[in-house]
Formats: C-alpha cells, structure tokens, sequence
C-alpha cells in the first residue's frame, strides 16, 4: 500500500506502474503524471484537479465521485473505467479511449472530448452542456436524459446511441451521424440546428 506523497516520489524515479493501487480521497492536485498506469485503481473521491495524465492507462480504474477539474487525459486509455458523478468541468479528453466507461450523472460541462472514442460507454443523466464532442465516436452509447446544450457534436458518430430524452438545445450537429430513431424520442427544445446529416430540420 502506497499513498500519493510516495506514489509521487516513486514516480519521479522512473517508476510508471501503479496498478490496483488504492488512492481513494487522495489529493493530486496540478501534478504531472503524464503515460501512468493505474489499471484497476480504486481513485474513488480522489482529486487531480489540472493534473496532467496524457497518454496514461487507467481502464478499470474507479474513479467515482472525482474532483477532476481541468485535468489533462489527452490519448489516455480509460476503458471500462467508472467516472459516475465526478466533476469533470474542462477537462481535456481529447483522443481517449473510453469504451463502455460510465459517466452516469457526471458534470462533464465544458469538457473536451474531441476525437474521443467513448463506443458503449454510459452518459446517462450527464451534464455536457458546452462540451466540443467533434469527431468523436458515441456509437452505442447511452445518453438518455442527458443536457447537451450548446455542445458541439459536428462529425460525431451517434450510430445506435441512446438519445431517449437528450436534451439537445442549441447544438451543433453538422455533418453528424445520427441514430435512426423518431425525433419524437429527443428533446429538440428551441434547436437552431439548420442541418442535421445532411437532412433538413423543420
């Protein structure tokens, strides 16, 4: 068992693999932890807020209830890994790998997601209010009952997502592929939207 003060010291030494270590409600906060590896880690409540962990492998991390404010993930690896109700606000997830993730009721406003592959992971009930979604691949995703004003999905794949009661309110949806759904089914609320795949919206 390590804490973060020896996790941080091992690491200025070379070290990179921290495994199902135990980091639950640790305080991480603006340090650099660029390509680590906290496979299966328990970093439940932990805080990274503007921590910087590109290119790092934490799939099967949990990482439930996190304060991970501005915290840089850029092409890391988070497959499987469990984000449910962490603040996420700014944060940089450009180029990760996300697959069946769970961000259930995250605040994910303003987050970066672009070129993400977030393919079968769970958004449902998450705040993505103003996020940049460009190119990034949600096919078989659930976003039900999640907020995505403002978000930019241009170029998103959203093939066979979820978007039973989305709210999707001034988005930007150009160029996006979207699921064969009714758009009953998604809460179009005061969409400006003038394009959506190429179809018109009326």
């Amino acid at each position: 068992m390590i804490d973060a003060s020896q996790l941080l010291k091992l690491y200025s030494l070379g070290e990179r693999d921290f495994s199902r270590v135990n980091l639950q409600q640790a305080y991480l906060s603006e340090v650099n932890l660029t390509e680590i590896k906290l496979w299966r880690a328990n970093l439940a409540e932990i805080n990274l807020s503007r921590a910087v962990l590109r290119r790092g492998n934490l799939s099967e991390s949990n990482l439930t209830g996190a304060t991970l404010w501005q915290t840089d993930f850029q092409r890391a690896s988070l497959i499987s890994a469990q984000l449910s109700e962490a603040m996420l606000i700014r944060a940089n997830f450009s180029g990760a790998i996300l697959h069946k993730s769970l961000f259930i009721d995250a605040d994910m406003r303003l987050i970066c997601l672009k070129e993400a592959d977030l393919q079968g992971a769970d958004l449902s009930g998450a705040n993505l209010s103003y996020a940049d979604l460009r190119s990034a691949n949600l096919k078989e995703a659930n976003l039900s009952n999640a907020v995505l004003t403002g978000a930019c999905l241009a170029g998103t794949d959203l093939s066979n997502t979820n978007l039973e009661g989305t709210i999707l309110e001034g988005v930007d949806l150009g160029h996006t592929i979207l699921p064969k759904i009714e758009v009953s089914k998604i809460a179009l609320i005061r969409n400006k939207v003038n394009n959506i795949g190429g179809r018109s919206v009326k």
